[in-house]
């Protein structure tokens, strides 16, 4: 995944009508890993779909409870995907998810994955 969403960085991509210039690489983060890969599980688990768990816990507080200080983030859920470059179209393919992905402010990612859930995140400190 790491590899897909560099390719789309640093080559530039379109997101809806805007089109987005090349942005340097992230690198991978395991602490937003497991907030990435703690979050599909709960979903999974407790079979919904949102970016706020059902306990409550929004994005940031997840990341945080993860270990990573964050000054800003981003994440990106699916559901549906049995493949890294079928659920990374498809977030290429949604203006707000790709934006997300092609955010150069944004320079760590995790992502997490059980069964068809996806979370992918990203943050910088």
């Amino acid at each position: 995944m790491l590899q897909l969403v560099n390719a789309a960085r640093t080559t530039g991509c379109t997101c809806g009508t805007t089109v987005m210039a090349p942005v340097t690489p992230v690198t991978w983060n395991d602490q937003l890993g497991k907030a990435a890969y703690d979050h599909s599980v709960d979903m999974k688990a407790n079979t919904y779909f949102s970016h706020t768990a059902l306990s409550g816990a929004t994005p940031g507080q997840r990341i945080t409870a993860a270990g990573y200080q964050w000054k800003s983030f981003g994440e990106n859920i699916a559901m549906g995907y049995t493949t890294e470059q079928a659920v990374m179209a498809g977030w290429l393919n949604s203006e707000g998810h790709c934006k997300n992905i092609m955010n150069g402010g944004l320079k760590e990612m995790g992502v997490g994955r059980e069964a068809n859930y996806w979370t992918q995140v990203f943050a910088t400190k």
